[in-house]
This record gives structure tokens, sequence and C-alpha cells, in this order.
């Protein structure tokens, strides 16, 4: 948009770029093109463009794209094996990070630097929730495994299975996205791996990221110093849209040594139990205000307002009409979600964090003359909002 101050959405849809802003970004059409790899090289054009410059991690509501792209390549350069993938299409060098490696620890404390709340660490790509090797978890894991397991490993013949991009992980994402629902609800619960028992059809929780297991092989009979006489090749799913091939017996030890997780099947009539503590509940209001500006904005654009209160959410809106986070209007609860056994204030802070492309950041007239600057309500969709709770609350139950 242009440099003129901007006081009201009256400013915001007078200006020229109004629409380019305020218009939700198409999604990709094509099922068999990689969505990481055309996201990179939009980063490489936008490079370009911009005479060798990358993008920065602005606040500016003009420059929303901008930012995106710099949280994305952050992200690229700190998964392995995004980088492979990304590795033949690099053609400006943006991952060759050699000079900017660091260790482990370094990396933490120049993270914790930035560190404000739960939304840094869950919205930035952070080593803590990385699915590089060189993760936190798996540091611990590593420094003191057990001695049958660095026996099951050391008897591998492929100690390690690469991941690759899966082409039709559209078929399992909507699976992916029900159990983490799932798991977000309480229907499904995490369990500490044992047994070294993997199930064909079934979901894990290896290093903080949800997998499936989507076939078993032939058993095969192997001769080494194991205890476990079989072996066979499974085909794992992830969440984040990558696949291997690895053995049975690896897996399994990986998910042993680095206190993986089994999720269970969904419960049928789900209850909290006596030992879990509901902390509040996360809601999705819609405004049914009169006010023209907003309006506008509604004939056009979803807007909700998300928000976290510790009683009931009845309470909390029923004098919305007199205050300024509920834009001085009327309003209707269109999703509530409970939350339990975590910190429903920082899952809020997190949450917003993730929409924080979405949000709506212009200022309104009140019914009295004072301007609000609304910062909890966002044009995204509903669908898009319910899923970012579930997947936070997941990948928080993952990490615990």
């Amino acid at each position: 948009m242009n440099n003129q101050t901007i006081h009201s959405l009256e400013d915001v849809f007078n200006d020229p770029e109004a629409n380019e802003l305020l218009a939700p970004k198409p999604k990709p059409k094509t099922v068999n093109s990689n969505p990481d790899v055309e996201h990179f090289k939009e980063i490489q054009e936008w490079i370009k463009q911009h005479g060798g410059k990358e993008p920065e991690k602005t606040r500016d509501m003009s420059r929303m794209a901008e930012r995106r792209m710099a949280n994305r390549l952050k992200g690229y350069r700190s998964h392995e094996d995004m980088i492979e993938l990304l590795k033949p299409y690099d053609e400006l060098g943006l991952l060759n990070t050699e000079s900017q490696k660091l260790t482990l620890e370094d990396t933490v404390k120049d993270e914790k630097q930035d560190f404000n709340s739960l939304d840094d660490i869950l919205g930035d790509d952070s080593v803590l929730f990385s699915d590089s090797q060189q993760t936190v978890n798996s540091k611990l894991f590593d420094t003191k495994k057990l001695h049958e397991i660095r026996r099951e490993q050391e008897n591998q013949p492929e100690k390690v299975s690469q991941r690759h991009h899966m082409a039709d992980f559209n078929k399992y994402e909507p699976l992916f996205k029900k159990v983490q629902a799932e798991l977000a609800s309480g229907k499904r619960q995490l369990r500490p791996f044992k047994n070294y028992e993997i199930s064909l059809h079934h979901f894990y929780v290896l290093r903080g990221q949800l997998l499936y297991i989507e076939a078993v092989g032939d058993r095969k009979k192997i001769n080494n110093k194991s205890q476990r006489k079989t072996d066979a090749r499974l085909h794992v799913i992830y969440e984040n849209g990558t696949e291997n091939y690895p053995l049975l017996n690896g897996l399994a030890a990986s998910m042993y040594g680095r206190h993986g997780k089994i999720v269970t099947e969904p419960i049928g009539n789900f209850k909290l139990s006596n030992d879990d503590q509901v902390t509040g509940y996360i809601y999705v209001l819609k405004s049914e205000s009169d006010n023209p500006d907003i309006r506008r904005v509604q004939e056009d654009h979803p807007l909700y307002k998300v928000g976290y209160t510790s009683g009931s959410v009845e309470r909390r809106i029923a004098n919305a009409e007199n205050e300024p986070t509920y834009l001085y209007g009327p309003v209707k609860v269109v999703g509530e979600f409970q939350v339990a056994n975590l910190d429903s204030e920082a899952l809020e802070t997190a949450i917003h964090h993730a929409l924080a492309n979405y949000r709506l950041d212009v200022d309104i007239t009140a019914p009295n003359g004072n301007l609000i600057h609304p910062r909890e309500w966002f044009v995204a969709d509903f669908q898009t909002i319910k899923d970012t709770v579930y997947e936070i609350v997941s990948r928080l139950k993952q990490s615990l």
C-alpha cells in the first residue's frame, strides 16, 4: 500500500491496493506439483527482483507476503530433508548455509534471546521443534542409549533411511488432520512406546512428529546378534508430507531410544478423567455488528475473533456490545475448544502468532468516536482457524 497514514477501514478501502491486501491468497490448484518447490522458486524470484536482498520478517501489514517468504526460507534452511529436496532448484545458493552452522547449544541460546512466549517457539521453525537429527530431544536421548538399542542399530545394514517428499500426500493429509483433532480433544491418547511393536495402519510419534504405518512388507529371517529373528520393510508417512522405507527393527529401536509414543485408537465415549485439569477455552466468534465498516469487510472476507477465557464463554461475551475487543457489537460463538492440561493463555498466543498473516490490522471507529485497533480478529476461514488450533494442541502434546 502507499505511505499514507491509515486511521480507519475507510482509508484502507480507498487505497488502490486494498483489494490486493485483503484478498485471500489463492490455493495452488496443481495436484502433482510440490508446493515447497513452488514456494522456493517464488522466494528466489522475489530476491532477483530486489537486487539480491532476502525477504525480511517484517511487521508491516503491507509486506505480509515478504514476511511469509522470510519464514519459509528460514524453515527450509533448518530442515535437512527440505535442503535435500530443494537443492536442485537453488540457483542463488540460498541453502548453502555452511558458514552459518552453529552448535546445537549455540543455536538454542541464540533463539532464546528472541523468545517472548510459546508462539515464538511454535511459529518460527525453532530448533526445539525441528525434525533434524540435531534437535534438543534427539541429543538428550542420544546421550544414554540402552545397550540393546545400540546393538539393534549396529546390526542394521541401513542405519539411516532417507525421507523424501511424498507426491500424493494430499490423500493422507485429511487423515493426519483428523488424528490431530482427536489428539487435541483427548479422543486419542499418547502412550509410551514399548515391546518393539509396530502395527500396520497405526499412528506413532517420533521426535514430536506424527507418523503413519502405511505398509508392512513380508517378514524375513535375519542372522545377527539381535534378539529379534525377523525383520520387515515398512512404508512410513509423516505429517510433514515426507515418506521413507525403514526396516521395522530399526524404526522400533529409534522409537524406543528416543522416547517415541503410541497413538491410541479413538475412544468411543470420551470423557476427561479425574487427573485431567481443564485450564480454559479457546473460542471463535463471528461479529454480528451493524457497523458499516465491519459489514464491508464481511462482504468479501471471512472475519473471526479468536480468544481465550478461563471460565464460561457465554459469560465472557455477555457484555460484548460495550467492549472494544468485540468491536462494540454483538457476536456469535461459532467454535469452542476445551483445553485440558495445557496453558490456555499461552496456547491462545501461539494460535494468534500462527494466524498472524490473516490478522485484520486497521483502526475502527467505535460508536463513541474513539479509534480501536483490534488484534484478535482474522480474515481467515473457520476451517483454517480450526485446523490451526488442532495442529498446535496436537504438536504441544506430542512434544511433552
